[in-house]
């Protein structure tokens, strides 16, 4: 996986992935973190602005979104009670 951050185009195994802005956040949010666990309150500071609900589930719906871009295999592991991390499974 490649990302090109002045771009804002990420790439798998050589194919350019169609990202919406949130998705493609998400995604260098997470690729910046390596393989540490980012708790989906901190992707809701980082991705989304002060004023997001801290009750909705943008995260969770923007997560699925992107990772079925992602395609197979996975690349984004769901830490029960932690949050998501890269390269975790």
């Amino acid at each position: 996986m490649t990302l090109d951050p002045s771009q804002r185009v990420a790439f798998r195994a050589g194919r350019r992935l169609e990202l919406s802005p949130k998705e493609f956040a998400l995604l260098e949010c997470l690729l910046a973190a390596a393989s540490r666990v980012v708790s989906a309150e901190e992707l809701l500071e980082r991705v989304w602005d002060e004023a997001a609900d801290p009750f909705t589930t943008a995260v969770k719906q923007t997560m699925r979104r992107l990772r079925a871009k992602l395609g197979e295999p996975p690349v984004i592991s769901t830490v029960r009670e932690g949050g998501y991390q890269i390269g975790g499974l």
